[in-house]
């Protein structure tokens, strides 16, 4: 059973039995050091330019209970493999802990291990979607990282600091010390153990705001106004639960005001799963951001859901500052959607884009090739659809069996048609990957309808220039993209069938 969640204490420096041990020529600049890794073509390519979110506020919770910390992400200062270790290194510290997505936890591992051989006394933690999936899996394939903690982590991390990156390397934390952290995944000789998972936190207004002091500037940050997701689509693992927690509307835009008046920020991107969960809530929101004169200082990004958005509710956004809606609108053909669990409607779907285009916002679409029992039809059920909705922007991915899913438990098991062509989780991208294919169509079927999407919703409605730009954008991948298609049509001697 859960213990009950431990208030914030206000702490401001750290005991001296914390504090790291060593001379001058080897003392530590930062006790904690949290990493965001990238891929090559992520530092050349011109994806993902904000700070990120969750190391933002891991590192705000421990340095509140005095721990010093610092913050090197790959992703957003543009750092290739050996600036990233680096960066680390230099810091010299008692532990790392390192994010990853399941595509990305390769290279987390490969960052490590490269850390370790300049700092062979460092503790390594992991956390993240995959570890939170597969925390015993993760410690069990990647013996680089020592801990791994699930779910949200400002706590469990925190407690770990105390227990292990506190004590000097002669003593180190007991199994039996570490066995008391929820949340946490370690090993006890050749076993891992898993500790009871940790309760999410129940009042966000306690935490404190994300250390962007850690980042260079920025144009764009990240809020997170709620926490969680109630909705049960079969592709989501809902790494941050299936309960939502709501910051208060005054809590949220005091976040909102701080990045504006303290970092220049010009937008911020709420990056809640549903912003419009919660209508009152969302229109209180509206409402302070105004009264603060926050919609004449800042625009503002969220996403929605079709059923849960009306042209009222849109136009106070509009007007509180907000400029794009996202939604997760995934099929056009209506059996899929209800296969996926998505519980919307191909109606709901067309009179929400309507909605939001009267209220004055620009839309972002997003969808999915390769549901269950997918067919060339249904998919291009998908691509007229979004040819159709001509939304400000669109994006197509192709189905991945994220660990935690139901899909995932599906491909396992043969079902839905699937048939898994890869055990590397650098391939589990939805973009760039190559985890699975259907019995109806195979891997560079679905490439092919991935790149005929694009070309259909851009061509259909005559947006050259709107082609032409988003080409230039992602030319890297398109690159890549091109190059697996070419490729797989030389192994088989001939063009990528339709």
């Amino acid at each position: 059973m859960n213990t009950p969640e431990t208030t914030l204490s206000p702490v401001t420096s750290p005991d001296s039995s914390c504090l790291p041990k060593g001379d001058a020529d080897v003392s530590f600049s930062r006790e904690v050091v949290l990493v965001k890794t990238a891929e090559e073509e992520i530092v050349q390519g011109g994806w993902y330019r904000m700070p990120l979110l969750g190391l933002g506020y891991l590192a705000a919770y421990l340095r509140a209970h005095g721990v010093s910390v610092g913050i090197v992400d790959a992703m957003f200062d543009r750092l290739r493999f050996a600036e990233t270790v680096e960066r680390i290194v230099a810091a010299r510290p008692r532990m790392v802990g390192l994010t990853a997505m399941t595509h990305e936890i390769r290279r987390a591992a490969q960052v490590a291990e490269a850390v370790r051989e300049r700092l062979p006394g460092v503790l390594v933690v992991v956390g993240g979607p995959h570890a939170t999936a597969l925390p015993e899996r993760t410690l069990a394939e990647f013996p680089v990282f020592d801990f791994a903690v699930v779910g949200e982590g400002e706590e469990t991390l925190w407690r770990l600091w105390l227990a292990a990156g506190c004590a000097p390397a002669e003593a180190p934390a007991t199994a039996e010390q570490l066995r008391q952290i929820e949340g946490l995944v370690f090993r006890d000789g050749e076993r891992v153990v898993v500790n009871a998972r940790r309760d999410w936190m129940r009042d966000l207004d306690s935490l404190p705001p994300p250390a962007w002091d850690l980042y260079g500037p920025a144009e764009v940050y990240q809020v997170y106004a709620s926490r969680g997701c109630p909705f049960q689509c079969i592709f989501c693992m809902r790494v941050l639960g299936d309960r939502v927690r709501f910051r208060s509307p005054g809590n949220v835009v005091d976040e909102v005001e701080h990045v504006v008046e303290r970092y220049g920020a010009k937008r911020v991107d709420f990056s809640d799963e549903t912003f419009t969960l919660r209508r009152s809530w969302a229109l209180e929101i509206c409402d302070e951001m105004e009264r603060r004169g926050l919609d004449k200082k800042i625009e503002w990004f969220a996403n929605g859901r079709v059923n849960s958005v009306d042209e009222e509710l849109l136009r106070r956004m509009r007007r509180a500052g907000c400029v794009r809606v996202g939604y997760g609108i995934e099929s056009g053909n209506q059996s899929v959607l209800n296969v996926a669990q998505k519980g919307t409607t191909l109606e709901q779907i067309e009179k929400a884009i309507s909605a939001t285009r009267r209220a004055g916002l620009e839309i972002e679409a997003f969808y999915i090739l390769g549901f269950p029992g997918e067919t060339r039809e249904t998919a291009w059920d998908t691509i007229r659809l979004a040819a159709r909705l001509n939304t400000t922007t669109a994006a197509f991915g192709i189905m991945v069996p994220y660990p935690g899913t139901r899909v995932a438990e599906m491909a396992a098991r043969g079902e839905g048609g699937y048939r898994l062509i890869s055990t590397n989780w650098s391939d589990f991208d939805k973009h760039l990957g190559n985890a699975m294919e259907l019995e109806s169509l195979s891997r560079a079927q679905l490439e092919r309808l991935q790149a005929q999407a694009y070309l259909w919703f851009y061509l259909r409605n005559l947006r050259l220039r709107s082609l032409a730009r988003f080409a230039w954008e992602k030319r890297k991948a398109a690159g890549r993209l091109l190059g697996k298609m070419l490729g797989r049509s030389r192994k088989v001697g001939g063009p990528v069938a339709p």
